[in-house]
């Protein structure tokens, strides 16, 4: 997960620009009517946010009908279309504030992943579940599709359940979570975890591990770690081999900071901790 600023776009704002254009008048009314309620959402879902509690808004589901799914035509179906018809769409209403969110992602990034290109926004609560907060900017994140699809429609029952947030949950880099295992010999492997250390607050650690099977992480890092294995194999060839060590080390270092959880610094944390890759690993072929 990169931790993002929190947007600086003002939730009544968005709403009410994206419905300027419903159609037909009448509709456009009763939507404007409820910018206060949207604004109040989006409060509330800020407050939680910021205090692991997400979970708590049970009260806001299916606001303002009171009950799934949107009926068709109904006040929650227009207020998902906000998004989905007055937001996403080019030359839209609001489609400068969806470009402007998703140009925070850092280096056009996924925010989730950490990995994947940032091409689209993820609701952190869901639309269907929860209509008022569609385009509230705290909910919308700037994502990949593959995690915008594994994450899906989920809404957290517990806190536990909540996957990181990225505007509000960077105080989980504090803690170096994501580790990889070097498996030698005689087959070199290598496989990347979750593994909470023990004096995480044990709220932080579940959602941890939720949010790497959520994402499915190992799946994502294991590719792209085979490819720097192999590159680093080659450079480590031109090292006297008693720097080897401290090179690795040194990369772990400069990895961990731009983030102590990106899989490199796992990577590199892993390599440096594994004395048989220092004497012979990196020697093997790795696939």
């Amino acid at each position: 997960m990169l931790p993002l600023p929190k947007p600086g776009l003002d939730a009544r704002t968005v709403f009410t620009t994206c419905t300027a254009t419903a159609r037909p008048e009448t509709l456009r009314a009763r939507l404007q009517d409820l910018k206060d309620h949207v604004a109040k959402a989006a409060v509330e879902y800020e407050t939680a946010a910021a205090g692991q509690a997400l979970h708590t808004l049970g009260h806001l589901q299916h606001q303002p009908d009171g009950k799934p799914p949107p009926t068709a035509g109904g006040i929650n179906e227009q207020l998902t279309k906000t998004y989905k018809s007055r937001m996403v769409p080019k030359r839209s209403s609001g489609r400068d504030f969806y470009d402007q969110l998703l140009s925070e992602a850092p280096d056009g990034r996924c925010a989730l992943c950490g990995q994947g290109l940032a091409d689209t926004l993820d609701h952190q609560l869901p639309k269907t579940a929860y209509p008022l907060l569609a385009v509230t900017p705290a909910n919308l994140v700037p994502t990949c599709r593959d995690c915008n699809f594994y994450k899906g429609e989920q809404a957290p029952a517990t806190a536990e359940e909540q996957t990181l947030h990225p505007y509000f949950d960077g105080h989980v880099h504090d803690y170096v979570w994501l580790t990889a295992r070097i498996a030698g010999p005689p087959e070199p492997a290598i496989s990347f975890h979750a593994t909470p250390p023990p004096d995480m607050p044990p709220v932080w650690a579940a959602r941890v591990l939720r949010h790497f099977t959520t994402l499915k992480l190992a799946r994502l890092y294991n590719p792209q770690a085979g490819l720097e294995l192999r590159s680093l194999s080659r450079s480590l060839h031109r090292l006297p081999p008693k720097e080897i060590p401290e090179h690795l080390r040194e990369r772990a270092a400069d990895w961990a900071e731009e983030n102590p959880n990106c899989w490199q610094a796992a990577l590199y944390r892993g390599l440096a901790e594994s004395t048989w890759y220092a004497e012979e690993g990196y020697k093997e072929p790795w696939h």
